[in-house]
């Protein structure tokens, strides 16, 4: 999220994978305001048993606050997969949502 937002002039789409957002989740709308405002889409990919970063984080927080600023998003959460594993789990689903995102 951080160089999604700080950088948001240079991508196409950003694709955050079980992200670790603790120290942001309190400034997420001033954050994602940046990718709203560029027009980025984002794609958040998340293992449903993720031990390391509760899932609730994506689901309950910061996927809500893409949909309250109006950002073009996917969310992924996958069953069974916990932290590690969702890194290569989630490879197929962000190259085809890069490939349907261009910059022009």
């Amino acid at each position: 999220y951080y160089l999604g937002a700080e950088h948001a002039d240079i991508w196409a789409a950003i694709a955050p994978v079980a992200p670790a957002a603790f120290m942001m989740t309190a400034n997420r709308a001033e954050l994602l305001k940046k990718v709203a405002d560029a027009g980025v889409p984002v794609m958040v990919v998340h293992g449903a048993d993720d031990e390391v970063v509760n899932v609730s984080i994506s689901r309950d927080e910061w996927v809500p606050t893409m949909q309250e600023l109006g950002i073009e998003h996917e969310y992924v959460e996958q069953p069974g997969i916990t932290h590690g594993p969702v890194i290569t789990s989630s490879q197929e689903d962000i190259f085809c949502f890069f490939g349907a995102h261009s910059k022009k």
